[in-house]
């Protein structure tokens, strides 16, 4: 959702569901790359490549800011599911059709939020009987 956020607030138009699957193009500048480069830091295979590759595109700063955004993500994921924060109303609201656009009330997160309350979203019966 920050993406998405982030991208209306500088004018670009970015295809938020290319995460679930193969999109030539996002619309993110340089966004083959980033992508390669983010799902090398998650798998751990690769990094070294990937890291240069960001470096040849972006330069030294980029590359920085890259494995920075990616570090930041990686904890705010950890340090929500280790928790179990659940969504608040205005967030469950604001996020529902991005969520199922993305499919997100699968993941048994899910659990963690009353997403009935939300006009249009469809909560998981199973996960909350």
């Amino acid at each position: 959702m920050l993406l998405r956020a982030s991208s209306d607030a500088l004018g670009d138009d970015v295809d938020t569901g290319a995460v679930l699957g193969d999109a030539a193009d996002s619309g993110v500048e340089h966004g083959a790359v980033l992508e390669a480069y983010a799902a090398a830091a998650h798998d751990g295979d690769g990094l070294a490549d990937a890291g240069a590759a960001v470096r040849d595109v972006l330069g030294d700063a980029g590359w920085v800011e890259a494995a920075m955004t990616v570090a930041a993500f990686n904890g705010l994921v950890r340090t929500a599911d280790a928790s179990g924060i659940p969504l608040d109303d205005g967030v469950v609201s604001a996020t529902a059709a991005d969520r199922g656009e993305l499919g997100l009330d699968e993941f048994l997160g899910a659990a963690n939020s009353d997403l009935a309350i939300a006009g249009g979203a469809v909560p998981h019966p199973d996960l909350f009987n």
